[in-house]
């Protein structure tokens, strides 16, 4: 973002001029969300119920959707981290070659994971040293562009979210392999002690970066958050997707009685969110590396509103630019497209987006999406 003055002034390199007028507007980097799962819908399903009740047919067709409406919304480039068997790598070729339109995607394919753990069902298990590094070639061959792991339990009923599912001597055997081969690491961690084996192992992003304990209590841990702060890895904290459960929830009770299991998701997410809200804030405080990432297809996080990721952040204490940087700038920068992405610069991809008003001074203006710009070219909004 800058002076209309600045950007006129810009260098074209010589190509052609055309020039837009978008009065009373504010015009942004596209955005850059970087955890999405577009295998998913956004409706309630768990992952275990979507497992049983589509195929990778199904899948891929909702996969196809949900790009795009992530482009209308504004987010030009997306990851996704986390899809089943080969359904990931089907999304990014058609995008690549135009046969479909849509953001522009990087993906890992299925997560790897231990036996049982959590996104099993995806199509990513591997155990021991020997197994994760042939399974991350495994992953290369078929076109990852990032290696995701499910370093600790999550919603999957089998895994444990409180406890690391890998040792530290297979997580440094998947960095070593990934990295050998320029990849980066992505690493799910839902537990303190498998952030503390991420940074470790030299995970580059480390996902949801929740500080629970083994027996389920959470408490702000002060060593690993120093720790996180010195290191070079990101963070992508992912504190929308607990808000639009506790807001659908709330929206359910004031219409009809909420049954037990109703209730009880609604109580443990409030709850969560509240730790989160202030874990993200001290660690901002801290000077860790924070970046967006929504998470969204999953729980009740349907695609088209990464703003609320990156309003999310803001009211856990970011400065609205630096939000919007977590959302754009920092991003791209963290999985590795800085150089193309991210900012509004000459020889760049020419990602935009363009909302009416002022976001630094109301975040809410990001939804108010007037035009969106891939590679130069305009995208047709609904």
């Amino acid at each position: 973002m800058g002076r209309a003055s600045e950007v006129a002034g810009s260098d074209a390199g010589g190509s052609p001029r055309e020039t837009l007028e978008f009065a009373g507007s504010t015009l942004l980097p596209g955005l850059v969300d970087m955890h999405t799962h577009t295998n998913r819908s956004g409706d309630g399903l768990s992952g275990d119920e979507a497992n049983r009740l589509d195929n990778d047919e199904v899948r891929l067709l909702r996969s196809a959707g949900n790009a795009v409406v992530a482009l209308e919304s504004g987010v030009t480039t997306l990851c996704d981290c986390g899809s089943w068997n080969r359904t990931g790598f089907a999304l990014k070729d058609s995008l690549a070659s135009g046969l479909i339109p849509g953001a522009r995607a990087l993906v890992s394919g299925p997560p790897q994971t231990v036996t049982g753990g959590h996104l099993w069902y995806m199509g990513g298990v591997a155990d021991g040293v020997d197994q994760v590094r042939q399974a991350v070639r495994h992953r290369i061959a078929q076109g990852a562009d990032f290696i995701k792991i499910a370093a600790s339990g999550g919603s999957t009923v089998s895994s444990d979210p409180y406890r690391p599912s890998y040792s530290l001597e297979e997580l440094r055997a998947i960095v070593d392999e990934a990295h050998n081969r320029g990849l980066l690491v992505f690493a799910h961690c839902r537990c303190t002690e498998s952030v503390n084996r991420a940074l470790d192992a030299g995970v580059d992003i480390i996902v949801h970066c929740f500080f629970y304990e083994s027996d389920g209590s959470y408490r702000f841990d002060e060593k690993t958050a120093a720790r996180l702060a010195e290191s070079e890895a990101w963070v992508n904290p992912t504190l929308s997707i607990g808000r639009t459960t506790v807001a659908l929830l709330t929206k359910v009770r004031d219409e009809r009685d909420l049954s037990a299991e109703e209730q009880d998701r609604l109580d443990r997410s409030a709850g969560t969110n509240e730790s989160l809200m202030e874990e993200v804030g001290r660690l901002a405080e801290a000077g860790v590396k924070l970046i967006g990432g929504s998470d969204c297809g999953w729980g009740d996080y349907p695609f088209g509103d990464f703003q609320g990721e990156v309003r999310a952040m803001a009211d856990a204490g970011l400065t609205p630019i630096r939000a919007i940087r977590a959302g754009t700038r920092d991003a791209a920068t963290a999985v590795g497209l800085g150089a193309s992405i991210g900012t509004v610069e000459a020889g760049k991809e020419a990602d935009l987006l363009v909302v009416n008003g002022d976001p630094t001074g109301d975040l809410e203006r990001l939804r108010d999406v007037r035009a969106v710009f891939k590679g130069g070219q305009s995208v047709v909004l609904p």
